[in-house]
């Protein structure tokens, strides 16, 4: 299950790692395709969802936490991490982009509880093999 703010590359990760045509679109409800579940950005951007999130991680084995390298500011709260019953990983994405911050991505996910985390560039394949291995071998 892939929880991430809005644009953070959650559906670009879900057709790399799945190798198939999955299109990159604004999710509006969870979204199930193959083993992976795509969750609407406002279930982490508005604390009255958290519990959607809860629900919807009860049968998934991985829950990854996706950082878009680029942003400034990170909407995943302290802690957050601690709320599931399941392995946490950090996903840091656009990591190929010139304004990414690898160590200020890095942070906010440490902040969230995350302990293990996959810096990621979809467009340049960087990184794919070790966070392929790591969700197939859940």
């Amino acid at each position: 299950m892939l929880i991430g703010e809005w644009k953070s590359g959650k559906s670009s990760l879900i057709r790399a790692l799945s190798r198939e045509d999955y299109a990159s679109r604004k999710v509006l409800a969870v979204d199930f395709f193959r083993n992976f579940v795509n969750t609407p950005s406002e279930f982490l951007e508005n604390r009255r969802f958290y519990p959607a999130l809860i629900t919807a991680a009860a049968d998934c084995d991985v829950l990854a936490f996706v950082q878009d390298a680029t942003r400034r500011s990170c909407q995943i709260p302290p802690a957050f991490a601690s709320m599931f019953n399941r392995r946490v990983i950090g996903v840091i994405t656009k990591i190929d982009l010139p304004e990414a911050d690898v160590r200020r991505a890095r942070r906010f996910l440490e902040n969230a509880g995350v302990r293990e985390m996959f810096c990621v560039s979809v467009t340049r394949g960087e990184g794919m093999e070790a966070l392929r291995a790591a969700v197939e071998g859940a």
